[in-house]
């Protein structure tokens, strides 16, 4: 038995950008979710910014790794300890990323001009949970093809998860604005309006 998609649509679109308001179930909020093109290109800004961090963090590591060698101790010899801390590296960094991610905000965000809410309430997943989701990166290779395909599909959902959606902080609705009834929605009631009253006269 298939579970709905815990997001409803209003059939109103946002003033400001002209895309689909939605509503949170739990707490009946509107919000707009980013365009595909914001949140691909704030994500691939997420991945940059975390491994220029990691780069860095590894380097000094290779630095002190260097100067214990030219200090004779054996534990700048020792690979497999240096390999370790190398892996090791890479979750305690994306955990902390993930951790700024799920309170603040990431850098991403800020620049895409979003931010990752649950779908059902609209809260941040907070600093535990956003730590946690952020180390799932590291276990979904087609992570960058899925939001490759949220891009082109002009969707803003966070890929991987759905109990969680990109919403666009920059729209209408975000700044306090009222949705508007979707143009097309309203054009396609008139085109059937009409057509029934065509049927009326004709018979």
């Amino acid at each position: 038995m298939s579970t709905a998609k815990p997001t409803t649509l209003t059939g109103m679109v946002d003033p400001l950008t002209g895309r689909a308001v939605r509503r949170h179930p739990d707490t009946g909020a509107y919000f707009v979710k980013a365009s595909g093109g914001a949140h691909f290109w704030g994500r691939v800004l997420d991945a940059i910014v975390f491994l220029v961090g990691y780069v860095i963090l590894a380097a000094i590591a290779a630095v002190v790794r260097e100067s214990m060698m030219n200090s004779g101790s054996s534990l700048g010899y020792n690979d497999g300890l240096w390999l370790t801390l190398y892996i090791v590296l890479w979750f305690v960094g994306l955990f902390i990323y993930g951790m700024i991610w799920g309170t603040a905000g990431s850098v991403g965000d800020a620049a895409a001009g979003m931010r990752s809410v649950r779908i059902k309430d609209g809260t941040t997943a907070g600093a535990w949970l956003g730590g946690w989701r952020a180390i799932c990166w590291s276990f979904f290779p087609f992570f960058v093809v899925m939001v490759i395909a949220a891009a082109l599909s002009g969707g803003g959902d966070d890929t991987w998860d759905p109990k969680f959606a990109a919403m666009d902080r920059r729209s209408g609705i975000a700044k306090g604005q009222q949705p508007i009834p979707d143009p097309k929605a309203v054009a396609a009631e008139q085109a059937a309006a009409a057509q029934q009253q065509d049927r009326l006269r004709g018979r």
